[in-house]
């Protein structure tokens, strides 16, 4: 049993009590999500219309044996229609859990969100009397424009959303695709469980479509099983496979990450001319800030599990405020530097997520720190009409202005 014999250890009592009310937590939460609820408990209002996504105060935990990993702490940005928001940060900082949140794949029962909203607009097929959704005379079918609050959803419901409307290109396609399917039966599945009346004949052909979008000659790939691909084209069919039900957002979860650096390029062209030809937005998560300079609209930069800048991609490149931001931009090697000298590096650790402190997470490792960091955690300050960053250094210059 461990004894207290210190700050840094919990006793067997402690680690008891910590596990009986997280218990608790998670017995209440996982109820709440398997409920069932009406259509009007999740239905909500954007508060802005020319938004496809508006993630408000979202509290995303882990309930684990130490304590609760806050891992996203109230995290607020929005992701406009035919825009690419980029999300960056260090590994750890809450980027990926987000995005899972939005997807509700965060695996419970010890991961939950806990509180905030995720508003997303979506298209849904209008119904008849039956159920059944309403054919067009020119072909399709009828839509509606609904706003659902994607965290109050029950989890049965989720399927409105996922896959449709939102979908999700993971870092990993060979962790993803299924080795024991070939690629066209992955793919026909997507349309067979989105579209309405679709045949074995119909799925196949928007296959084939998706497939030449992406750069893929179907007849070579079609039959083909995961492990006779690529990486790069494993990437690609993951991509067409997110884009075969036409969704209205994209989440790109690190897309790059275990590719060289000319599929990477290959892939990233790809996915900037497939945004404009959908007339879709896509959440783009990374750590490359090179990446975000070349495809992001506006950027995201998350630190511990918050959101600590968030502006257009020029604002956040050639005015970046917070000093995390400045010391993401020092530490990105140059064609400039020599061998002579030494790549910039942050100093210090993040905060422990389980004791996270009152006051500015980013405190221990910032050189620009005044009395004021040791006080309470800072509010988010606008310092333009679209730049806004939480630091106690623009507290002070939004007072003395």
């Amino acid at each position: 049993m461990a004894k207290k014999t210190n700050g840094n250890y919990l006793s067997g009592k402690e680690i008891r009590a910590i596990s009986k009310a997280n218990a608790k937590e998670m017995k209440r939460l996982e109820a709440y999500k398997k409920r069932r609820a009406s259509e009007s408990e999740f239905l909500t209002q954007m508060k802005n219309n020319d938004n496809i996504l508006e993630i408000d105060d979202l509290h995303t935990f882990f309930f684990t044996e130490q304590g609760v990993v806050k891992a996203v702490n109230g995290v607020s940005y929005d992701v406009p229609k035919n825009a690419v928001v980029g999300v960056v940060g260090e590994s750890g900082c809450g980027k990926s859990v987000t995005s899972m949140s939005v997807m509700r794949l965060i695996q419970g029962p010890t991961g939950q969100i806990v509180d905030g909203s995720i508003r997303f607009k979506s298209s849904e097929y209008k119904l008849d009397e039956k159920g059944s959704p309403i054919p067009k005379a020119d072909g399709g079918y009828e839509t509606e424009e609904k706003v659902y609050d994607i965290a109050k959803m029950p989890i049965r419901e989720i399927h409105r959303i996922r896959g449709k409307q939102v979908a999700m290109i993971f870092q990993e396609p060979m962790t993803s695709l299924n080795p024991v399917f070939t690629i066209g039966q992955q793919l026909d599945e997507v349309t067979l469980l989105h579209l309405p009346g679709a045949t074995k004949e119909i799925a196949k052909a928007k296959s084939e479509e998706m497939l030449r979008l992406v750069g893929i000659i179907p007849e070579n790939v079609y039959n083909a099983f995961p492990h006779e691909l690529s990486g790069g084209m494993r990437q690609r069919v993951m991509i067409a496979m997110a884009l075969a039900a036409e969704p209205r957002l994209i989440i790109a979860d690190e897309p790059t990450t275990a590719l060289d650096v000319t599929i990477q390029a290959q892939i990233l062209d790809l996915l900037q001319d497939i945004k404009n030809k959908i007339d879709g937005s896509i959440l783009l998560i990374t750590h490359d800030l090179g990446v975000i300079a070349e495809m992001a609209d506006y950027v995201v930069v998350m630190y511990a599990g918050k959101v600590i800048e968030k502006g257009t991609v020029f604002e956040i490149f050639q005015d970046p405020k917070h000093p995390y931001t400045i010391g993401l931009q020092k530490s990105k090697p140059t064609m400039t530097l020599d061998d002579s000298t030494e790549l910039y590096n942050i100093p210090g650790n993040v905060p422990n997520p389980i004791n996270m402190p009152t006051h500015c997470y980013f405190k221990e490792r910032c050189a620009m720190c005044t009395k004021k960091c040791s006080g309470d955690y800072p509010g988010m300050v606008q310092v333009s009409p679209t730049h806004f960053v939480a630091c106690h250094l623009y507290d002070e210059e939004k007072n003395n202005g």
